[in-house]
């Protein structure tokens, strides 16, 4: 299991537009993002097949929490933490309001395989 605390992550209203007015936010988002976790120590073993996520986000967050999860995946792509966030690795995405002490929590698990999963 690997848990990273990430800084609010951008909503993707604002991040995938066509205008590029965002590009200095999300290089603002992923300096923070990189301070973070190098805080949190060395960056644990990669899963490098199926994984389901969990993304976290504080209660007094004004989010919505389904426009904040495709950067935090794909942030977690760029540290190599998981090989894609394709329908070929990322099984199950869970989107909640929880213990998020710096924004976001990230919580990446490696996929069971179970039967009828």
């Amino acid at each position: 299991m690997i848990v990273l605390d990430l800084p609010p992550p951008l909503s993707v209203n604002r991040t995938r537009k066509i205008d590029w007015s965002a590009k200095p936010r999300i290089r603002s988002w992923v300096k923070a993002a990189d301070a973070l976790v190098m805080s949190q120590g060395r960056l644990p073993e990669r899963i490098s097949g199926q994984f389901w996520a969990t993304v976290l986000y504080p209660e007094s967050s004004r989010l919505d929490v389904d426009n904040g999860c495709k950067g935090v995946l794909d942030y977690a792509k760029r540290l190599e933490l998981i090989t894609d966030d394709g329908p070929q690795y990322l099984r199950r995405v869970v989107l909640e309001f929880g213990d998020a002490p710096e924004g976001c929590r990230l919580i990446l698990r490696e996929w069971p395989g179970l039967v009828g999963d």
